[in-house]
């Protein structure tokens, strides 16, 4: 019983600890749409908070191809990859700032791929940003890389 009482403390403890306004945000992406193996390619993004802080902010992608897999990166910005979460970690995003990510890399393999990349807190409960009841907002495009002439 006494435990039981200690979990549910904790419980009510952890929800009153959260916030309860939504991550939002406006977002602006341009990232290469056309690369030839062993060139370079591009993912700029600007992310102006118009929430709550966001702790470690996730550029995070929701298909079986992933930028950071599909190039080698050679400037993440001031992000870092975090393959566990499928993203690149940048760090945390005061509410009002604004921030621009510019990420840079080779293309590694020729081929046409798709991106869905939405934002994310990387901290549990791990909420999107701009999230609504038929999901989250995400930026998506398409990446064609030519083989090498």
């Amino acid at each position: 019983m006494k435990k039981a009482a200690v979990v549910f403390a904790a419980l009510l403890i952890t929800l009153a600890c959260e916030s309860s306004a939504p991550f939002t945000a406006t977002v602006s992406v341009a990232a290469s749409q056309e690369s030839t193996a062993g060139g370079r390619s591009q993912l700029v993004m600007t992310v102006t908070n118009s929430g709550p802080a966001i702790p470690h902010l996730g550029l995070t992608f929701m298909t079986a191809d992933r930028w950071y897999e599909l190039h080698d990166v050679t400037d993440s910005g001031s992000c870092v990859i975090d393959a566990e979460q499928f993203a690149f970690d940048c760090g945390d995003l005061a509410a009002g700032a604004s921030a621009t990510y510019s990420i840079a890399g080779v293309a590694k393999e020729p081929g046409t791929y798709h991106y869905r990349l939405a934002l994310r807190s990387l901290v549990r409960p791990f909420h999107y940003v701009n999230d609504h009841a038929d999901g989250a907002d995400a930026v998506v495009w398409d990446e064609t890389v030519k083989a090498k002439p």
